[in-house]
C-alpha cells in the first residue's frame, strides 16, 4: 500500500503539527511546567506516534479527505479516536505514570478542538478555492 500526499496534504500536516504544539504548550503554562522545546518534544512524541498511525490507517492525508468539509470533520474525529488512547497509553509507558479518566478526556476533547478549529476553515477554504478554478475554466456560452 503506497502513500501518496500531495502539496495540499502536506500544508494539512504542518497545520496539524502546530495544532498538538499548541495544545501541549499551553497546557504546559496552565500547569506551570517549562514550556522549553525538550519539555514540548517529550509530551508532543507520544501523541505524534499516535497521530501519525491513525493517519495511515484513515487515510487522513489523502486527496479525498480534506476536499470536502464533512468528510474532512469524520477523518479528524476518526483519526484523533484512534490516536487519542495511543498516544496516552505511549505517553503512561514512557512517563510511567498511570492514566487518569479527566486527563484522557481532557487531551481527547481540547486536542480535537485544536484540530477541528484550522481543519474545518481549511477544507472550506481548500473546496472553495477549487471551485473557483473550475469556475475560471469553463466555457463561457
Amino acid at each position: 500500500m503506497r502513500l501518496r500526499i500531495s502539496p495540499a496534504g502536506y500544508v494539512l500536516l504542518v497545520g496539524d503539527l502546530v495544532a498538538f504544539w499548541l495544545f501541549i504548550y499551553y497546557g504546559k503554562l496552565l500547569h506551570r511546567l517549562p514550556a522549553n522545546f525538550l519539555g514540548i518534544l517529550e509530551t508532543l512524541m507520544p501523541f505524534l506516534i499516535g497521530w501519525l498511525i491513525a493517519a495511515f490507517v484513515f487515510r487522513s492525508y489523502g486527496r479525498k479527505t480534506y476536499g470536502n468539509g464533512w468528510r474532512l470533520l469524520l477523518s479528524t474525529v476518526l483519526t484523533w479516536t484512534l490516536a487519542a488512547p495511543i498516544g496516552l497509553i505511549l505517553r503512561s509507558i514512557w512517563l510511567g505514570a498511570p492514566m487518569t479518566w479527566i486527563f484522557s478526556q481532557v487531551t481527547y476533547l481540547i486536542t480535537l478542538a485544536f484540530l477541528l478549529g484550522w481543519r474545518v476553515p481549511y477544507a472550506i477554504i481548500y473546496s472553495m478555492r477549487g471551485r473557483f478554478r473550475r469556475m475560471e475554466t469553463r466555457p463561457i456560452k
